[in-house]
């Protein structure tokens, strides 16, 4: 685990630590393939806070429209 920290950059690796200790729990040692899935879901999209903001903005209720169908 000491090598992986030194190659991952700390905010990843602050997200790979508890996985990494999950995995050594149940005795399995991940592949690079498992450990590069588990970041990729991670950071998959780094814009999500700002599009989802953006997509949170753009609600509008039609003028005399009904609140339930909005």
């Amino acid at each position: 685990m000491a090598y992986i920290k030194i190659r991952v950059g700390s905010k990843a690796y602050n997200h790979l630590s508890p996985y990494l200790e999950a995995e050594r729990d149940m005795e399995h040692n991940p592949t690079n393939k498992e450990v590069f899935e588990f970041l990729e879901n991670v950071f998959k999209d780094l814009d999500r806070r700002i599009k989802a903001w953006q997509e949170l903005k753009s609600l509008k209720m039609l003028y005399l429209g009904d609140f339930n169908n909005f």
